[in-house]
């Protein structure tokens, strides 16, 4: 098989996977907290060709969107949201591993654990869950992540930033995972409010509507290269 060939398919993989990652942003557009996943490629050089290299596409690591999502208010106690610092997150337990997420759409479980839609326990500065004692009475949360049952402190929200350069991966639920963390400052903690999904379903529409013309147009090269060598062999002499 020719080079263009090569290339033309390597291209249609890469878009694949494009198609994939706006088609799981599309799927998200309505979870709270969620974070808009963008995949890119770099290059590879061929050697097969001196006088004409050929770049192939290489995927490099997912970056994470941290631009934030739209605040929508609703007057839950343990609806919460993170505002003033895109780089701040809650801190949770899943298993024995602790993750980040801005999906604050908070509820008690049967032991009265501060937990995520998914159950998974909100972590407070002292790394243990933020447990509610019974009738607590009403819930209230400064904007420093301080939460009262009442007029006593209960606990403590851990809020931290990921510092530029570090990496985040996604892990399902709205879960991150950082390579690097540190206290987050500078934000604010708004009770009552949840923050949506910062992905823009017309924008990624438009991105995959132009991601199925270039596989297309890629298909018609293929077929095109292919109608040309087919030819190339009709014509040459048999011996």
């Amino acid at each position: 098989m020719e080079s263009t060939a090569f290339l033309a398919l390597s291209k249609q993989v890469a878009i694949e996977m494009r198609l994939a990652n706006v088609a799981n942003n599309l799927a998200n557009v309505s979870t709270p907290g969620y974070r808009r996943m963008e995949m890119s490629f770099g290059g590879f050089m061929s050697r097969q060709h001196a006088s004409a290299p050929i770049v192939y596409p290489v995927e490099r690591p997912m970056r994470v969107d941290l631009t934030a999502g739209q605040a929508l208010g609703t007057g839950n106690q343990l609806d919460l949201s993170i505002s003033g610092n895109d780089r701040a997150f809650f801190v949770v337990a899943r298993g024995n591993e602790t993750f980040l997420t801005r999906a604050g759409a908070l509820q008690l479980d049967q032991s009265g654990q501060i937990v995520t839609a998914s159950g998974n326990p909100i972590l407070g500065t002292n790394g243990e869950p933020i447990v509610l004692p019974e009738r607590i009475g009403t819930i209230t949360v400064t904007a420093g992540g301080a939460i009262y049952g009442g007029d006593d402190l209960v606990g403590e929200l851990d809020v931290v930033e990921v510092p530029p350069g570090a990496t985040l991966d996604a892990r399902g639920d709205s879960l991150m995972k950082a390579s690097a963390t540190r206290p987050a400052e500078g934000f604010e903690i708004k009770q009552g409010v949840v923050e949506q999904s910062n992905v823009q379903a017309i924008m990624e529409m438009t991105r995959l509507i132009q991601l199925t013309r270039d596989f297309e147009a890629l298909q018609q090269i293929q077929t095109s290269e292919h109608a040309r060598l087919t030819d190339v062999i009709e014509r040459v002499p048999t011996l």
